[in-house]
């Protein structure tokens, strides 16, 4: 019975019916599953069911973009891709040598435009194969047609920077680039900067790897010198070799030197004064301290960094009578310290004293000068006056003023007197109307109509480097008659030249120095800006303005420095401030000559160019 349930139930469906299914199916059939795709439909059983075709048959295309020949450096490497259903869900980017079945993946990317950066520095050179593997986002996938390129980088080293001052074991270390999948051997040389011939340093000759590193022992070299580093890339025929310089190192292995003075005995308040001498890398530091003789611990007194070397110690509170230990100890930059200056010194203040605190010997007064003093006076006893006289060096004292209170000062106004060398002396009357009288002090009264007033610079390019764009900017307090500087010069841009000249050419020079074309005078430099021996011409302009400054007007004269290309000129990693001696042969409008006095830069150290 159940053989003709069948056709009982085909018998059932009419036979116009029968025929649109057949028809139905042979569409279906002749479509093939595009017609499918997205669509549903549902066919007559006994049990209805909804079949649904695949949302994405097709798979994405992806070709690679071919790049140069020959490549090197950095490259950008990119892919098309498409989908026309799903859409593009990431494309992978990868290489391989030539004839290598292994692939590294360059990066994967999920946008278009689709690319990434392949260092080819990574890799040894030779030839290499592109691919890009793309898939959509219901997984099916498509690798590119391979493309073919060859990576030939050129093999470079550079030397890691030495510090610009050095003494004992100097480490040395270079990066050696576009020698993937070759041999590197370095060597590492030095020759007093300037010299013709080349020294390797000991233990340093065959150094192997793309980071070579060794170690310089300096022992007692105290001079300046050239380093250099020399890596062989490849072998045989093929081997390149490259290096890298870094001029003008100071090498200081000797200790400075170091004097110390002070008055004997000592009474009040006394200047102990400190003379360092370093002829290489320069002084860094005084210390001075002090200890009653026979104690072990010394009191320190102060540090300086500049010169004066000096401080005041007030005696009063120490052990009158007492014998006392004096101290200095000098470090250069380099780091060497000095052996220890001591002398010795008695205190004494049994009898009265008296010192001028400020100003002292070689200080520039300018305006009104406040004159401090410190006064000491027996046991039992007391200051009734100080009276401070002054005279042009060679005259006769005069009275400045008497103080009848403490703490005994004096406003000093010198604007009315000579300029130049003046004496200072103070007076203390103590009970019973006996008197003292203070150590001279020598002081300069520079009170010119025009002066030079600060001085700075700017750094336009390559920090600690002299260069285009740089500024130095020169104030005078006072007007300048600009035609002093150049004939018929009205303040307008005009050119000039700066001379840089190494602190070796003149032996009286301590510093790097900059000269002008124009009679703006002498820049000292904290910094070494020129290769030993070596002078460098920059070309520049330079304006005029005028401003002012404390209600007096000024005249500032603004020079940038223009293009220079020269093998002489070295960068500087010092901070230091700059010291301008201007000429005499600028003046005013009254044909008053520029003070020559020095200035040192204002504001905080820097490296200046």
């Amino acid at each position: 019975m159940s053989q003709h349930r069948a056709p009982q139930r085909l018998s059932m469906i009419g036979r116009p019916s029968r025929r649109l299914l057949v028809v139905l199916i042979a569409l279906l059939v002749t479509a093939g599953t595009t017609w499918f795709s997205g669509a549903s439909f549902t066919a007559a059983s006994d049990t209805a069911s909804t079949v649904r075709a695949a949302d994405d048959y097709y798979p994405p295309r992806v070709a690679v973009s071919t790049p140069a020949a020959t490549i090197n450096g950095v490259v950008a490497i990119s892919a098309t891709a498409s989908d026309t259903g799903s859409g593009v869900a990431q494309v992978v980017l990868q290489y391989a040598a030539t004839g290598s079945t292994t692939w590294t993946t360059l990066c994967t990317d999920t946008t278009s435009p689709y690319s990434c950066s392949w260092d080819t520095a990574t890799v040894a050179d030779g030839d290499y194969q592109l691919r890009a593997i793309a898939t959509d986002k219901v997984g099916s996938s498509t690798t590119s047609v391979v493309v073919a390129t060859k990576v030939a980088n050129p093999a470079a080293v550079a030397l890691t920077t030495i510090a610009d001052v050095v003494r004992g074991t100097v480490p040395l270390s270079a990066t050696v680039t576009g020698a993937a999948g070759r041999t590197v051997s370095s060597a590492f040389q030095i020759r007093l900067s300037g010299a013709a011939g080349w020294t390797t340093v000991s233990g340093c000759s065959a150094v192997s790897g793309t980071t070579p590193t060794c170690s310089w022992a300096t022992g007692t070299l105290a001079d300046l010198y050239d380093v250099r580093v020399l890596s062989t890339v490849g072998s045989g025929a093929s081997a390149t070799t490259v290096t890298d310089e870094q001029a003008d190192v100071t090498v200081d292995n000797l200790a400075p030197t170091v004097t110390l003075t002070a008055p004997a005995p000592m009474s009040g308040t006394v200047q102990v004064v400190a003379t360092p001498l370093d002829d290489d890398s320069g002084i860094a530091k005084v210390d001075l301290s002090y200890r009653l003789q026979g104690t072990a611990s010394w009191t320190a007194l102060c540090t300086v960094s500049a010169d004066p070397y000096r401080c005041a110690l007030n005696t009063t509170t120490l052990v009158n009578l007492g014998s006392y230990e004096l101290r200095a100890i000098a470090t250069d930059v380099a780091g060497n310290l000095s052996a220890d200056a001591i002398i010795t010194r008695t205190v004494n203040n049994g009898v009265a004293s008296i010192t001028i605190t400020s100003p002292v010997t070689g200080d520039r007064v300018t305006g009104t000068k406040t004159i401090t003093t410190d006064v000491a006076t027996p046991l039992g006893t007391s200051a009734t006056s100080v009276r401070i006289e002054g005279r042009l060096a060679g005259g006769a004292f005069a009275t400045i003023c008497t103080d009848a209170s403490a703490p005994y000062t004096c406003d000093w106004a010198t604007s009315a007197l000579t300029s130049g060398t003046w004496e200072l002396r103070g007076i203390l009357t103590y009970t019973g109307g006996l008197t003292a009288t203070s150590p001279v002090v020598t002081v300069t009264i520079d009170n010119n109509p025009l002066r030079a007033l600060d001085i700075q610079a700017s750094n336009g390019g390559t920090s600690g480097t002299a260069g285009a764009g740089d500024v130095l900017t020169f104030t005078y307090l006072g007007a300048v008659d600009l035609s002093t500087l150049k004939a018929g010069w009205t303040g307008a841009s005009t050119p000039l030249t700066m001379n840089v000249t190494d602190k070796a050419v003149a032996a009286a020079t301590a510093t790097d120095r900059a000269t002008f074309t124009v009679p703006l005078g002498t820049v000292l430099f904290a910094q070494n800006y020129v290769r030993a021996n070596r002078s460098v011409a920059i070309p520049a302009t330079m304006t005029a303005t005028n401003g002012t400054s404390g209600g007096q007007t000024t005249t500032i004269i603004t020079v940038v420095l223009g293009t220079v290309s020269s093998v002489d000129l070295r960068n500087s990693s010092t901070t230091g401030a700059m010291r301008w001696t201007p000429s005499a042969t600028v003046k005013n409008a009254a044909g008053f000559a520029c003070s020559t006095a020095t200035v040192t830069e204002t504001g905080a150290t820097d490296r200046d160019l």
